[in-house]
């Protein structure tokens, strides 16, 4: 019985509200805070046409359905009114939503319908959704699209709606991996304006955001991406990581041997004028091709030997090394970064005729701090010192800053991030670096030396981790490329599979200083229990290495920090720090105003690249003067040091 009294009262109703002038007398009473008299009721509703004589009849049956109700006042809606309208109201904005075109300008810059079952299968798609989820939170941003008077949305709008339904609803990984890549209107207008960027350079920055934010957001599981975007690892080249290996390192009679096989217009002989200028072309045409999969630096060993020195007889060979240095430049310079790209290997004890053009036309081709750099290796001071006092004699301090000597009976090549090269016989890939901030380990460990070591064992494992998917991720970039193909089949004579898992890994560090400061109360120059603690964490990083090394047959080399933007640039800024007028972590062991005599750096350094036996340089700051120039050398070299570089002496 009540089911039909329901029904009846139900049509009743709808056949009361039938009538268009009946809910506009609703919407006009609803409105109004008081009640309204009938003349002006009738006014408002009939906008002063009162040819309708049944004003009153549609007054009355709404009365009669207790919709609206009078008192000697005027009319009024009432409770059930108010809520029957509040339905019909609802009904008509789907009705009008229905009826109304949206329209969405894509990405692609042209214009589309909106449909909310795009949305669902770009939740599942992008987002890896389960439909019925994707479904539930399309269905949610249409509705709220519904209740705005929005009719021109765009796809970036469309992606702020979605994340924020995302982020109520608790999905915020899904969220993380929806999140829209590219640089902030505001931050892209302020590098438009810059003069310095030039329309190259304001194309790569942009470019470079999105493939950093491509990798942070889309490619790294979220807790291997926070470890960058908190500061407690630095990543090199963070918009090519992804794509290539760091450096490599090429035997020069390996890529001499390459330019004979594959261009036709070179000749193995270097005696005549026209093969010698075709194979200086060659070389850097070799160097242009191969750097597209290098980030960093293309390390050429024993260049002086299989290289330079073949230009020793020729007449006119002034001309042929200005050619080549000129080359050398202009290669540098195409990349606008102020990075090392080529590292030279000087072998040879003795630097003749023809190194002292070579160096003299660098010198004057040279001008900027980086560039270029130059690797002269030594096996005893006496020998070295009396055939090469003309690097200390006539080179240029620009020049310097980009020499490193390094001790051929106890260390290898280095490269541009002073990773060791440790098989200069075999050519060589190196996969990448990654730094651990240990100044924020000993934040957290709070002068615990177990709980210190345990996060240094914790980060040391994901830094393997990182690794894995740095190996995966470049094997899968490079897997297709024919010319890498062809390239590394001919310079490593391995299989392609084989090089990336090869391939050199180094781990390295930063904020040491700083750690030893919160840790021990004092810098590790300053008494032995702080040096001890620093020597620990080494031995720590060390055996945990050996021991990954061991079960997975890798090849992890653990490493000093080099001197780059990421210390420039890196989190400490953040932090207060207790050296006066520190503002960045340093790439040094031994701190720069340590009191310490050169002796007693050396010797203390000599502790640390015992441990640190991936790549490690002697970079203190020490004066050179006529009288002790010498007698400081001999210092450098008698104590075996493993490599030194003069790059901030002062003469």
């Amino acid at each position: 019985m009540n089911s039909d009294k329901n029904k009846d009262l139900l049509g009743k109703q709808l056949k009361t509200l039938g009538q268009k002038i009946r809910i506009d007398i609703l919407k006009k009473l609803n409105h109004s805070q008081n009640p309204l008299s009938f003349s002006k009721l009738q006014r408002d509703v009939l906008e002063g046409d009162f040819s309708s004589p049944n004003f009153s009849f549609h007054l009355n049956e709404l009365k009669k359905c207790d919709l609206i109700n009078s008192t000697e006042y005027g009319y009024y809606i009432t409770k059930l009114g108010k809520r029957i309208l509040e339905n019909i109201v609802s009904i008509e904005q789907i009705l009008l939503d229905k009826s109304k075109t949206r329209v969405i300008r894509t990405s692609k810059y042209s214009k589309e319908s909106f449909d909310s079952s795009k949305i669902e299968d770009y939740l599942i798609t992008e987002g890896r959704m389960e439909r019925f989820l994707a479904r539930k939170i399309a269905h949610e941003v249409e509705e709220r699209l519904a209740r705005t008077n929005i009719e021109y949305l765009t796809t970036p709008l469309m992606r702020e709606y979605i994340n924020a339904i995302l982020l109520e609803n608790g999905l915020e990984e899904v969220r993380h991996k929806l999140t829209r890549l590219g640089t902030p209107p505001y931050e892209a207008s302020k590098l438009f304006n810059l003069k310095e960027f030039t329309p190259d350079k304001f194309i790569k920055k942009l470019g470079s955001d999105v493939s950093e934010q491509f990798l942070l957001l889309n490619l790294l599981p979220k807790n291997l991406a926070d470890l960058y975007l908190s500061g407690e690892i630095a990543l090199l080249h963070l918009n090519y990581w992804s794509l290539r290996p760091l450096s490599i390192y090429i035997k020069t009679d390996t890529v001499l041997e390459y330019i004979f096989n594959n261009y036709s217009n070179s000749s193995n002989q270097f005696t005549e004028r026209k093969d010698s200028i075709n194979i200086i072309l060659n070389l850097f045409d070799f160097l242009y091709q191969i750097k597209q999969y290098i980030t960093e630096d293309i390390v050429l060993g024993d260049f002086d030997n299989n290289f330079l020195f073949k230009y020793n007889g020729l007449e006119n060979n002034t001309h042929l090394i200005n050619l080549l240095t000129s080359q050398m430049h202009r290669y540098n310079e195409n990349f606008q970064d102020n990075q090392h790209h080529l590292t030279l290997e000087f072998k040879s004890q003795n630097v003749n005729h023809i190194a002292k053009l070579f160096l003299d036309s660098l010198n004057n081709n040279y001008t900027n701090n980086k560039g270029l750099l130059l690797e002269f290796g030594f096996s005893d001071f006496a020998n070295f010192y009396s055939q090469n006092n003309l690097i200390f004699e006539h080179l240029s301090n620009s020049l310097r800053q980009n020499i490193i000597i390094y001790n051929n009976s106890c260390s290898n090549l280095l490269n541009s991030t002073l990773i060791k090269i440790d098989n200069p016989m075999s050519n060589e890939i190196i996969l990448d670096k990654i730094l651990i901030n240990l100044h924020m380990i000993s934040m957290e460990a709070n002068q615990n030396d177990g709980l210190f070591f345990e996060l240094l064992q914790d980060k040391l494992n994901l830094v393997f981790e990182l690794f894995n998917y740095k190996k995966d991720l470049v094997t899968k970039k490079l897997k297709f490329n024919k010319k890498w193909d062809t390239l590394s089949s001919e310079i490593f004579k391995s299989h392609r599979e084989n090089l990336i898992q090869e391939s050199i890994k180094g781990i390295s560090f930063f904020g040491l200083n700083e750690a030893v400061i919160n840790h021990c109360g004092i810098e590790l120059d300053r008494t032995e229990s702080s040096l001890k603690f620093a020597l620990e964490i080494f031995t720590g990083m060390r055996r945990i290495i050996e021991e990954q090394n061991e079960e997975e047959n890798e090849r992890y080399i653990l490493n000093q920090p080099h001197d780059d933007n990421y210390l420039k640039d890196s989190w400490h800024s953040e932090i207060k720090s207790r050296e006066e007028g520190l503002n960045r972590y340093s790439s040094r062991i031994i701190r720069e105003n340590s009191l310490l005599s050169l002796t007693k750096k050396v010797n203390y350094f000599r502790k640390f690249e015992n441990l640190i036996d991936g790549g490690s340089i002697f970079n203190q700051k020490f004066h050179f003067d006529e009288n002790n120039e010498k007698k400081q050398l001999k210092l450098l070299f008698d104590s075996k040091i493993n490599a030194f570089t003069f790059g901030n002496n002062k003469k």
